[in-house]
Order: structure tokens, then C-alpha cells, then sequence
């Protein structure tokens, strides 16, 4: 794994604990952050990917390999994906998981350092989507008010070319710490809101607006770093 992605999940790792089954987590039963939900939606995935492409498990080249995407869910290798799933899943699991479904997704290693670590963190506590707005958002501010040279992106939730050609310009300006960090102010509106527009999530809220202040100073610990 690359020195980038750990330093990444180094933060995230600290957030993401053991064996959890709160009532008002609608992930469900969770173990290092991998929900029960989560993988249960990625193994439907992987099934109708395979459907879509007409391929069946009988016969397939890729079946109980790292390629098939069904089978890297099975992390009892008991063959179906189910809870006993969750309460199996080791760190590594977790980390490799995260890795192939948000860092390599997402395209972190494209990033520079502040935004892919901002990024990585708010997929894995967000939602991969919503954690691209909030950077696209970010990165739109910060180019507006200080590059010389901007065309605003979309703030689609996707991390396509021009969105990741921002990216580039704002770290070549130094400004990507900056940006990650506005980034963060975003994600702490969000969180304010959601516990407002969903009373059983504030049980969350303090939690979450601290692993958000906690990674501002883990960025500063970077760019100190980095200086």
C-alpha cells in the first residue's frame, strides 16, 4: 500500500472502532467501520455486474479470487455475506476494503496530500459522493478568492478530470492545505444539519464534530511536516 493511503487510514484507523451495533446507526452492525449495510450493498453490486456482463459463478475464471468482487466480501469465507461477516472483519480487511472502494475509487493518489486525506476520511464517514461535493465546494472557493487563473467545476460528486485538474492548481499555488481545510468547515456545517433534521443522529454529533477538529490538527501536523 502506498505511503500516501496510510498516512490517510493512520487518521481514519484511530476513528473507526471495534464491534459496534448502535440502534440509531442506520450502517447496522459495524466492526472498524465496515457496516453490515455497506457490504451487503457492494455484494448486490458485484451480483448485478456480473448479470449485467452475463456471467454466472459456475464456470467463472475470477470465482473465490481477489477479482471477484462478490467473493472479497466473504470475509468468513463461509460462502454468503451476512453479519457473522461484520464480527470477522479484521483491521486489514477493513483497511483493504477501504482502500479498493474509496482511496482507489476516488482516485486519491492523484491528490495531494491535504485533499486526499480529507477526501479519504469523509468517504469512509460520509459517503464517497458527499465527500467529493464538500471538496468541490471547498476547491471552488478557494479558487475563486485566490488563483489568478479559474473556471469554477461542478459539484456533482464526482471525481472527474476537471475536478481533479483544480486539485492540481491549488496544490501548485500551496493552497490545497487551505482548501482542505475549508473543506472540513463544510463537513462540520453538515453535520450541525443532520443532527438538527434527524433528532436520533445527535447521539453522533459530538463524535463526528470532534474527529472533524481532530483532522484539521492532523493537517497541520502535515503541512508542519511538509515545511
Amino acid at each position: 500500500m502506498s505511503d500516501a493511503f496510510q498516512l490517510a487510514h493512520a487518521f481514519t484507523a484511530r476513528w473507526e472502532g471495534g464491534l459496534s451495533d448502535h440502534p440509531s446507526d442506520p450502517g447496522g452492525l459495524t466492526n472498524h467501520g465496515v457496516s453490515l449495510r455497506w457490504v451487503q450493498d457492494l455484494a448486490r453490486q458485484a451480483r448485478e455486474e456480473c448479470r449485467r456482463l452475463l456471467r454466472s459463478c459456475d464456470g467463472c475464471g475470477e470465482r473465490a479470487t481477489p477479482q471477484c468482487g462478490w467473493y472479497s466480501l466473504d470475509l468468513d469465507t463461509d460462502g454468503d455475506v451476512d453479519a457473522d461477516d461484520i464480527r470477522a472483519c479484521t483491521k486489514a480487511q477493513a483497511a483493504a476494503l477501504f482502500k479498493t472502494h474509496f482511496w482507489d475509487k476516488l482516485n486519491c493518489k492523484a491528490l495531494s496530500l491535504p485533499l486526499a486525506v480529507t477526501l479519504y476520511d469523509g468517504a469512509v464517514n460520509m459517503g464517497p459522493a458527499r465527500a467529493v461535493r464538500q471538496l468541490q465546494q471547498a476547491m471552488n472557493v478557494t479558487g475563486e478568492a485566490q488563483l489568478d487563473h479559474y473556471s469554477p467545476i461542478a459539484e456533482d460528486g464526482i471525481m472527474g478530470p476537471r475536478t481533479l485538474e483544480l486539485a492540481e492548481a491549488l496544490a501548485a499555488a500551496h493552497l490545497d492545505f487551505y482548501a482542505a481545510r475549508l473543506s472540513l468547515r463544510l463537513r462540520e456545517t453538515f453535520y450541525r444539519d443532520l443532527a438538527a433534521r434527524r433528532p436520533s443522529m445527535k447521539v453522533f454529533l459530538a463524535g463526528w464534530r470532534n474527529r472533524a477538529r481532530s483532522l484539521a490538527q492532523y493537517l497541520a501536523e502535515l503541512e508542519r511536516g511538509a515545511a
